[in-house]
């Protein structure tokens, strides 16, 4: 019996949590009395006082002596649904993983989640694609935004910039994900909630170094994002940690799968002995390229990408790679806008999670 009155009283409480937050009440009028919500739920009013404590617990309600219950000011910012703006939502795993990862976290604290058009909005017109939802949120009631910053276009900080500007004038709170919008090093102020992608350059860096590796290139595209740079910044690092050489010009910004660009680069003595990718796709086609000019992987030049996807574990041979923790930064990355919205005047942070390395056979005899 004591266990199905916990169940009852923690089902109203989500119940009513869920209500709160998608604004049912208004934010001046007094909460339902216990009587009211004891007809609501057939439970005992026992059962609805542990349910409105859990809620007051939680900041989300608050008596009046003779007056009743009515919503803190936390609650009355925290209403609304949750958008998140992600322009690789359906054009890199990894954002598909961290955003699904992030409407679920989300929808389990009683929050709808937003995610707009989901289609990959085409390459030239992912600035507007971003300012568009940012001007579709900011006319809905909503209480916060989870942003992916705009990247590999010419606009891209522009693009950014107004998609904050919009969603500030709103006063919605924003977390960025994954990187910030402001050229590397630089720090703008908002949250963040990513990868150290300096650490995590660093460490594949050093391990390929540890198993032989003496002559580094680092692998991109063109217009690549601040987190490509905060990787390319460890990478020269472990390098001149290690005393060998590092130039401008071995960061290689070509595609992985052009035969004829590859064939030239690795003749000689100084050809590339290993090759960070900025990314597991990059990884994998580079591979295959490598493999088509029959050069031996790892034997004569080692391969590594960042993000543990799916097509890590396709290669041939396997993948090193640094591993993305999708569920712990969807965790942290909601919390985060929670504890944005509910007191806005939190100092700007930076939160950089560890991200492991997973070694494989593209970097090790």
């Amino acid at each position: 019996m004591k266990k199905n009155c916990s169940a009852k009283y923690t089902l109203i409480a989500n119940t009513l949590k869920k209500d709160i937050l998608s604004g049912k009440y208004d934010n001046h009028e007094r909460f339902p009395s216990e009587e009211a919500l004891v007809r609501r739920f057939g439970a005992s009013r026992p059962t609805i006082e542990r349910a409105l404590r859990v809620l007051k617990q939680e900041g989300l309600l608050e008596s009046r002596a003779g007056s009743g219950s009515y919503l803190t000011f936390a609650a009355k910012n925290a209403t609304g649904a949750i958008g998140i703006i992600a322009p690789d939502y359906s054009a890199i795993e990894f954002f598909t993983k961290l955003c699904d990862a992030i409407a679920s976290e989300a929808r389990g604290q009683g929050y709808d989640v937003l995610l707009g058009d989901v289609s990959a909005p085409d390459a030239a017109d992912r600035g507007n694609w971003a300012i568009a939802l940012a001007q579709a949120y900011a006319k809905k009631k909503i209480a916060g935004v989870l942003l992916e910053p705009v990247d590999l276009v010419p606009d891209s900080y522009e693009a950014s910039k107004k998609v904050l500007s919009i969603l500030t004038a709103k006063k919605i709170p924003v977390i960025l994900l994954d990187r910030d919008y402001l050229p590397f090093p630089e720090r703008s102020l908002y949250d963040l909630v990513g990868i150290d992608n300096i650490q995590s350059g660093y460490r594949i860096a050093g391990h390929m170094i540890e198993n032989g590796a003496k002559r580094l290139r680092f692998l991109t595209h063109p217009n690549y994002a601040n987190t490509i740079r905060a990787r390319i910044y460890g990478v020269a690092q472990a390098a001149i940690d290690a005393g060998l050489e590092w130039k401008s010009e071995y960061v290689i910004e070509n595609d992985p799968a052009d035969l004829s660009f590859f064939r030239k680069l690795m003749r000689g003595n100084n050809a590339p002995d290993a090759f960070i990718c900025r990314n597991d796709p990059t990884a994998a086609k580079l591979i295959q390229t490598l493999k088509s000019l029959n050069i031996n992987i790892p034997g004569k030049v080692r391969v590594a990408g960042f993000d543990d996807s799916e097509i890590a574990n396709l290669t041939a041979p396997s993948l090193t790679t640094i591993h993305q923790p999708v569920k712990t930064l969807a965790e942290i990355a909601v919390a985060s806008l929670l504890q944005r919205i509910r007191n806005p005047s939190l100092p700007v942070r930076t939160i950089l999670i560890d991200a492991p390395i997973v070694v494989r056979g593209s970097s090790t005899d």
